[in-house]
Parts: structure tokens; sequence; C-alpha cells
């Protein structure tokens, strides 16, 4: 199956080689890698100019949401990921991916675990394959980095395109609804590095009031029987947390 890796890139040129890198080291046939770069003004450029098998653009566009809606468009695999700039893969993972794929018919996201790694210490995080674990988003257990999940196209044509105004949770944004909608398809596999250097955009924002929001308006739109549920389980977490 061919797979069509995205990757929304602004300014990048600290860490992408790494991640284009380990694209090329899966050793995988039928794939193809789409950057999209808003207009980066450091080095990006000349060094994606370096992999002709890249397919790119570099312009003004309005945040990654828009990068990654771009992306999408110009991408042309049965199975989508997502791959951030200062990210990488394990080897191996496209071919495990495409025979979970193959394997499980009934699959539209295959979700993989995932490694945490700061200049402190390396973490295992293993999210969840249900959607009550997810919209609690304090549990820590949604996949938090789209590097531990792959899908089928449909799932994206389904969905829509990302929110323009949001680039703070539109990856959970997105993932509500394909857990909600969806056969989630969990396995034990480490899929790839969310890398956090202290200075990238997840380490320097308030992350957990994105979070709630979108939680909070998926919910009243999409599911609000289950909200009085959601308040009562934010209300237990806070509850264990003061008594830690």
């Amino acid at each position: 199956m061919k797979i069509s890796v995205l990757t929304p890139s602004f300014n990048s040129g600290k860490y992408i080689e790494r991640a284009i890198e380990s694209v090329l080291l899966q050793n995988y046939d039928d794939f193809e890698h789409i950057i999209t770069d808003g207009g980066s003004t450091d080095d990006t450029i000349s060094i994606v100019e370096k992999y002709p098998h890249i397919k790119f653009v570099s312009e003004a566009d309005k945040g990654q949401s828009d990068a990654m809606n771009k992306a999408f468009k110009m991408s042309s695999g049965e199975i989508i990921v997502y791959l951030n700039a200062d990210d990488e893969f394990l080897p191996g993972v496209f071919n495990t991916v495409n025979g979970e794929f193959s394997s499980n018919g009934s699959a539209d996201m295959v979700v993989g675990n995932l490694l945490f790694k700061t200049d402190e210490e390396t973490l295992t995080r293993i999210p969840s394959n249900k959607y009550s674990h997810i919209f609690q988003y304090w549990l820590n257990v949604f996949p938090n980095n789209p590097v531990s999940y792959f899908y089928k196209r449909k799932v994206q044509e389904s969905i829509g395109d990302f929110p323009i105004d949001d680039h703070f949770a539109m990856d959970l944004w997105f993932l509500l609804k394909a857990y909600r909608k969806f056969n989630i398809h969990k396995v034990e596999s480490i899929f790839g590095i969310f890398h956090s250097d202290g200075t990238n955009k997840t380490a320097t924002i308030e992350t957990g009031y994105y979070l709630h929001n979108t939680v909070k308006n998926h919910l009243k739109k999409d599911n609000p029987f289950l909200l009085p549920y959601f308040y009562f389980k934010l209300f237990l977490g806070k509850l264990k947390q003061s008594k830690i």
C-alpha cells in the first residue's frame, strides 16, 4: 500500500534532515514524502533540495494546519501519516503498518507506541484505542504525536480539513472525530520518536488549555450526552491529583 508522509515545516533546518532520513531508512518502496514549508528563511530549503524524491513547496501560509491541509491535497497514498519536521520514525515501521492494514481489513487507523525524548530522559507513551479514554486528555493516553498513527485516506477525506485557526490542538481535534467514527487498531510496536528540546511549539504553550477547549467543543457539537461524564471524570482526576 502506498504511504504518503506529510511534513509541515517552517525554519526547521536544525532537524529536518533527521526526519527525511528516517523515512528513507524504512527501505519501503511505495511511498511519497511531501513537505509543505511556510517560507523558511534558514537553511531548510537548501537541505530539502538535496533530496530529489521529495515533493516540496515553500510559500507563505496560514500556519501549521494550513500546511497540513495543503500537503494532504498534494498526496496520493492509500495510507496517510504526518511526520513533524522535528520528529522521526523508527526503522521498519512502514512494513509493520502495511502488514497490520493488510491482515486487519476492518482497520481504518493503526496506532502504535511512541518514545518521548527530551535532553534529560526518554519515556515510552502507550496510547489507547478507546474514544472514552482519549477525550480524558489529562490521562495522556491519546496519541500525542502524529508519528504514532497511520490511517486510510478515507478517514481524512471524511473528517475534512484541519481547522486553520487552531495550531495547538488540531491533532486531538482530528483524533476525537476519527476515534468516534472509525475502527482503531492498536499495536504494541514503537513507531517513532517525539523530540522535545524545550523550544518546540508543544513545549512553549499551555497545552492543557487548548486540549480542554478542543475536547469540550467537540463534545458539545458531536456528543453532548457525554459532557456530564467528561466533567465528572475531570473532577475525579483533579481530586486524585490534589491527594498526591
